[in-house]
């Protein structure tokens, strides 16, 4: 278990896997639930399912939680209520691999908030990295005609919204309070769902009982996606680094069109094979210098 929760590689592909279900799920979920509702119950259902494991640490934290309480809501806002309420709602006029081809574009948007922020400049191998990942993305968007989904200039605004706030949670992880991992994660989701708090009223606060699929869904959101993937996903950024770690974003897209083939009748041609070729070699570059932060 030490090895898994060691490994960037592992973690982070769990992560972009999770991730990618998320866009599918958001695409199939039925019309009659609201995207705010949907994102409103995920983070909710999370926090409560969370509770009892941080209880304990919790009660020794929870001083240090309300000390930063600023930068917990920041997170909070950006990487779970913002960015995914805005994708359930582009998800109603986009289809999920290009909703997915949109947020591969978040490891440059990283980049580019590190520089800015923090004067970060990303190394040549780095680069390389990106530019063929990024070539294999533009395959798989040339590709897009064939079983791709259709989008609207409305959907791809929000999507590309989400990607933003994405990019920026990950940019801004490196300020997060000295607390255990779960204490974090139960943390940010709480300050997401009083984020989307005031939007849910309207639609009431009981969860959906009475439409099963759309409580499988919030189920199972509240668990891979939310509970796991960020976990994950946060671990993987403390080993490598926000710049290094945004790097496995790019397979969102490849896991998600082959889980969109049997989920949503989309069919892969060559040019989507080709396209994640290209990926999995950026990919692969991407491992500069992580046996050795591996092991400081």
């Amino acid at each position: 278990m030490n090895r898994l929760w060691n490994n960037a590689w592992i973690t982070l592909s769990l992560a972009a896997f999770m991730w990618a279900s998320n866009f599918v799920i958001g695409r199939i979920i039925p019309p009659s639930m609201p995207p705010v509702s949907l994102s409103f119950w995920r983070w909710a259902l999370a926090a409560c399912i969370l509770l009892p494991f941080v209880w304990s640490s919790l009660k020794k934290e929870w001083r240090v939680v309300l000390r930063h309480w600023p930068i917990i809501l920041l997170l909070g806002t950006t990487g779970q209520a913002g960015s995914n309420t805005l994708a359930y709602y582009g998800l109603h006029s986009t289809g999920a691999t290009v909703a997915l081809l949109i947020q591969s574009a978040t490891p440059v948007v990283i980049l580019l908030f590190a520089f800015f922020l923090y004067g970060e400049k990303p190394s040549p191998k780095r680069i390389v990295a990106m530019l063929f990942a990024f070539g294999g993305i533009l395959f798989v968007i040339a590709a897009k005609g064939n079983g791709g989904a259709a989008s609207t200039i409305g959907g791809t605004l929000l999507l590309t919204a989400t990607m933003l706030c994405q990019a920026l949670y990950a940019t801004i992880l490196r300020h997060k309070p000295p607390t255990t991992p779960l204490v974090l994660l139960f943390s940010c989701f709480v300050a997401a769902s009083l984020v989307l708090l005031p939007f849910q009223i309207p639609y009431g606060v009981g969860l959906p009982f009475h439409d099963s699929h759309s409580l499988s869904a919030i189920i199972y959101l509240a668990i891979g996606p939310s509970i796991f993937a960020f976990l994950f996903f946060n671990r993987g950024v403390h080993i490598i680094g926000a710049s290094r770690a945004s790097i496995f974003l790019y397979l969102m897209p490849v896991f998600g069109s082959l889980i969109a083939v049997p989920f949503l009748g989309e069919r892969l041609g060559w040019m989507h094979l080709t396209g994640f070729l290209l990926v999995g070699v950026g990919f692969v570059l991407s491992r500069e210098k992580v046996k050795s932060i591996l092991s400081r």
